[in-house]
């Protein structure tokens, strides 16, 4: 996109030679500003801005992989919480069969002390000590006693012995458990262990990712930013070698006629040419509807009169913003961002959004400013390129001069 600064004294010059003479112009013009080597091409921010998209293309990758991470993540995270309550669990039954197997093997030494006890004292009273006590009863009823005393001592010896061998059988039990539990336990660990590692490798991973973003964009979204604002700073230094001359002619109007902008739509620095009815031929031929204000990145766009704000999106003007009034509505494009008033009704001077260089303007940052009133005005002047209406868009340069200066 070229932008072309304009006066209206020579509207009778036949259209054909006035592009020649515009263009040698423009070229002085470009001569005029130092080059040093160092400004970049429309073509180089284009090349930049293609390669920051496939920048993006690889940010969304890398995220949909990192989510993919994170899902499995939850998931482990999951797996490991119960494998350690398992894990518990079975602590606690390896800790309650050791307080069994404890409990058991007192009582199994106290019964085998007993019995050894038993067994020293039989030894010491010899083969004949119960029939001693049976012999030596001195009544039927003595004797019945002295008989139930022995078979109660001998029947205790044969419990006792009963118990010691249970208890033995039990320990048996319980060990072998034991053993199984620790077996369980150990299998256990390990499974803890398997999922912690997963879990340390995708987190691995997923710092690699990151860094990985981060180069991605200081290698190639930042080289855009910079050579999007290196290019702004050398169209800006264009319109600082323009802003000594001339304010731009003032345009007759209609008599009667009410300018319906009360605002100019592009705060300063800005530089407008009278541009409507150009040749175009990106997304096919066809004639400019308006004119381009050019300006640095992030410069306010304001609402021109009181009405209503739509935002809108195209391929041609990228992020576009309506504003509908009492007398017809504007039409802003290539934003850069809207703004917290881009939505709804909006009052003279609101900043509804920053001029950028969406859709087709890579690189040359400008509000691309279209007017289309409610009905034509009656002999309306025409552009430089001899149009004064082209579809139901009509030549803004008059009222823009007219609020703009």
């Amino acid at each position: 996109m070229v932008l072309f600064l304009m006066t209206r004294s020579d509207r009778s010059f036949p259209v054909g030679p006035r592009v020649v003479a515009v263009g040698v112009a423009f070229a002085a013009l470009l001569l005029s500003v130092p080059f040093a080597g160092a400004a970049p091409s429309s073509s180089d921010v284009q090349n930049a801005h293609e390669a920051s998209i496939a920048a993006e293309q690889r940010l969304n990758q890398i995220q949909a992989e990192i989510n993919t991470i994170q899902v499995r993540l939850s998931s482990a995270i999951m797996k490991v919480d119960q494998a350690e309550a398992d894990l518990e669990q079975v602590v606690a039954q390896i800790d309650a069969t050791k307080s069994r197997i404890a409990r058991a093997q007192a009582r199994y030494d106290a019964i085998r002390e007993q019995l050894n006890a038993r067994a020293a004292q039989a030894f010491m009273s010899g083969p004949g000590s119960d029939l001693e006590i049976v012999l030596g009863a001195s009544s039927l009823d003595d004797l019945s006693d002295r008989l139930e005393f022995v078979d109660a001592v001998a029947q205790s010896d044969a419990d006792l012995a009963q118990e010691v061998a249970n208890l033995q059988a039990a320990l048996q039990v319980e060990e072998q458990n034991l053993r199984q539990l620790r077996t369980k336990q150990r299998a256990q660990v390990i499974a803890v262990r398997a999922q912690r590692d997963s879990i340390l490798n995708d987190l691995a991973r997923v710092s690699q990712l990151r860094d990985a973003a981060a180069k991605t964009v200081t290698d190639t979204l930042e080289k855009y930013q910079r050579l999007r604002k290196d290019r702004a700073d050398y169209l800006a230094s264009l319109a600082a070698q323009t802003s000594t001359s001339p304010p731009h002619t003032s345009v007759s109007m209609p008599p009667g006629f009410n300018n319906p902008l009360e605002v100019c739509p592009v705060d300063d620095p800005r530089l407008f040419g009278d541009g409507f009815g150009a040749p175009r031929y990106a997304g096919g031929f066809h004639l400019h509807a308006g004119n381009d204000i050019l300006s640095n990145y992030g410069t306010p766009i304001r609402a021109p009169f009181d009405g209503v704000a739509q935002r809108a999106y195209n391929t041609l003007g990228g992020y576009s913003e309506y504003v509908y009034g009492a007398s017809g509505y504007v039409y802003n494009a290539h934003l850069d961002h809207y703004s917290a008033n881009s939505d709804g009704p909006v009052q003279a001077g609101d900043i509804i959004g920053y001029v950028g260089d969406t859709g087709d303007a890579i690189g040359t940052p400008h509000d691309h400013f279209e007017w289309h009133p409610n009905s034509v005005p009656a002999n309306w002047p025409a552009s430089y390129y001899g149009y004064s209406v082209v579809g139901s868009a009509v030549n803004p340069y008059p009222v823009l001069v007219d609020v703009c200066g």
